[in-house]
């Protein structure tokens, strides 16, 4: 089960927006709904559905990480660079 997100500062209206956007059951249900919202709200809306995406990335492959090997890579040859 995914790990509940939280995001703060949110408005009324995009509350409601996002429980409607957690109501829909599939990627064309979610996407038939947005399409029948008007442009500005639209809108809103996709930019809530890349918040929640953002979110769950973070929660679950970013928080857990302990290691981040592709970094410590970088960070070594940079070093290695310097003790030439």
């Amino acid at each position: 089960m995914p790990h509940p997100i939280t995001i703060d500062g949110l408005t009324e209206n995009q509350v409601t927006l996002l429980n409607f956007i957690y109501a829909c059951d599939t990627y064309d249900e979610l996407m038939d709904f947005v399409d029948q919202l008007d442009k500005r709200t639209q809108f809103t809306a996709r930019a809530l559905i890349q918040l929640i995406l953002y979110e769950t990335i973070e929660e679950e492959f970013i928080k857990p990480m302990t290691r981040y090997p592709d970094a410590e890579f970088i960070i070594n040859r940079i070093k290695n660079s310097y003790k030439s």
